[in-house]
């Protein structure tokens, strides 16, 4: 390729990555006028195109560089995203059914197909590619660098696994192997220097993680969640009013008790208790987490996201589920700072006893009422908390509480600032308090 060619194409990449996006789209039209089967263009055309919102135009740009090389990874998955932004959510899978073809440890791709099929109803293909996220991530082969969740931990987060593994030792699951790693976690607790936060970090040394073995942070017990013949939530809800409430009482939050079936709950908190995913102690410190895509996932969990849609239409209407989160909080005096959620509406519901909560009336959500600005746009749980503090100053009044219940359950409009109180629970590892949190739309 003449020299020349190339050198116009990286001036042309220069101008858009300055932002200099008519320069850079006139550039890469030259370009392409002297060379038109030129698939580098082709693809950063399409991407400048994408993200000035001409995304028709952008779909055909990459499907020029993948007619020129089919197996163009950066195109086939731009073109897939691209797809999918239009709402050709069919193609989109295909297109990223291709980008597996050719790189089949490719994680965003295996995730995006997982969500993508939800909203398409297919439970079952979903839990599938969510079963393989959670694989590469963590599984005997894992892809790519490691998860950092894999090399370091806190002290809460390993007592909590010791804690885990007897008590399933006490609900008879492989008794004998989950006595012996919750001695290895004993062990080597003690070969590892902790500061006087129990929330910390900890950075582990190879000699350190092989006395954990292989089975920190790892998916060792997976208890049964299959599908309920029949529905999962309760069939004695009224969704007429709950609906009514969110829109007329509080404008954007309803909240309302029992929302599953005796069987639906007791399943799902088994689930959580007996399951080895609460993986992620970095994002919120006194608390785990388990998401969708690293083992939350279950065939009844998405059977209940499916049948809250189905069941609170006028809230929900055909917005999909996009994400679902738990989170178990560890320490009884640190609170879910205020956020907002990347969705449409969102779900909360509780799962620990009510007996398990020492300050009754509390331990909730507390949703702020006014909105945010229109052009709000969420980033980061640790990048925001600033701007919403300072946005928020002054307007504890438009705050409302809603107490901890175990199975009651708030509906919200994702934009609200939100956050919980301090999870102060009894001891012992069946208390600590859970929270599920679905994700329905995008904005």
């Amino acid at each position: 390729m003449p020299n020349d060619i190339i050198e116009r194409a990286a001036q042309a990449v220069r101008h858009h990555s300055a932002g200099r996006l008519d320069a850079a789209e006139t550039a890469y039209r030259a370009v392409l006028a002297e060379r038109p089967d030129y698939p580098v263009v082709l693809h950063n055309l399409g991407v400048l195109l994408a993200s000035a919102g001409r995304v028709e135009e952008a779909i055909i740009e990459f499907q020029k560089a993948i007619t020129v090389d089919p197996n163009y990874e950066p195109a086939v998955l731009s073109g897939a995203k691209a797809l999918q932004q239009a709402g050709r959510y069919e193609e989109a899978a295909a297109a990223y059914a291709q980008v597996i073809v050719i790189n089949p440890e490719h994680y965003g791709a295996q995730l995006a197909l997982g969500k993508l099929w939800l909203r398409l109803g297919k439970r079952d293909r979903a839990m599938d590619f969510f079963a393989r996220t959670m694989d590469l991530r963590r599984g005997e082969n894992r892809a790519g660098n490691l998860d950092p969740s894999l090399a370091s931990t806190t002290r809460a987060k390993l007592l909590h696994d010791i804690d885990q593994f007897r008590y399933l030792a006490t609900q008879k699951r492989d008794s004998e192997r989950v006595d012996t790693l919750a001695r290895a976690y004993e062990f080597a607790m003690k070969r590892i220097e902790w500061s006087s936060d129990d929330n910390a970090i900890v950075d582990l040394s190879s000699e350190q993680l092989s006395l954990l073995g292989e089975s920190y942070n790892y998916p060792n017990f997976i208890a049964d969640a299959a599908e309920l013949p029949s529905d999962t939530v309760n069939p004695h809800l009224d969704a007429g009013t709950i609906s009514k409430a969110f829109q007329t009482g509080t404008p954007g939050i309803t909240s309302f008790d029992g929302l599953l079936t005796e069987e639906a709950l007791g399943r799902l908190r088994r689930y959580l208790l007996c399951s080895t995913i609460w993986f992620d102690f970095s994002h919120i410190g006194g608390f785990l987490a388990a998401y969708l895509e690293d083992g939350l996932a279950c065939p009844l969990l998405l059977q209940v996201a499916d049948d809250v849609r189905e069941k609170f239409p006028e809230i929900l209407g055909d917005q999909p589920l996009t994400q679902a989160w738990a989170f178990k909080g560890l320490a009884g005096d640190i609170p879910i700072d205020v956020h907002a959620d990347d969705a449409r509406v969102s779900l909360n519901f509780w799962v620990t006893a009510d007996d398990a909560n020492l300050t009754p009336g509390r331990g909730g959500l507390e949703i702020y009422t006014v909105p945010p600005p229109a052009d709000w746009a969420v980033q980061d749980y640790d990048q925001d908390k600033a701007e919403i503090r300072t946005f928020l100053k002054g307007q504890e009044n438009k705050k409302i509480r809603i107490p901890y219940g175990d199975n009651r359950a708030v509906l919200f409009d994702s934009r609200l600032f939100h956050g919980s109180d301090a999870p102060n629970f009894a001891a012992g590892y069946e208390n600590h308090r859970i929270n599920i949190t679905m994700l329905f739309g995008t904005r």
